[in-house]
């Protein structure tokens, strides 16, 4: 599955001696089609939502995803003013759960 979307990368890497495989995944045009282009450009940081999982295609395990996001939208989250910015970001993720990229 992750190998047919260009927006989902797989990372491997070492941790405390330990092998740890995770995906990253770019959300960057989902975020500018949702929000109109409010957000969506720009620097981007990994967003703070972290418990959401992917299925490897290879070994059949369920991996971590660190979520790509603009630093706006990150930035406006936890602003005074996080309401719009936070809707826009659940969308986003309700989308990723209905492709079936994502699950919890």
């Amino acid at each position: 599955m992750y190998n047919d979307n260009i927006h989902l990368v797989k990372r491997e890497t070492i941790t405390n001696g330990e092998k740890y495989d995770f995906f990253i995944y770019n959300m960057l045009s989902i975020e500018k089609k949702l929000s109109e282009g409010q957000f969506g450009k720009g620097d981007t940081v990994i967003s703070q939502v972290k418990y959401y999982k992917v299925v490897d295609k290879i070994t059949g395990e369920k991996l971590d995803v660190k979520l790509r996001c603009s630093k706006k939208i990150d930035d406006a989250m936890e602003g005074a003013e996080s309401r719009e910015a936070k809707k826009i970001f659940n969308k986003c993720l309700k989308q990723l759960e209905e492709e079936g990229l994502l699950c919890r």
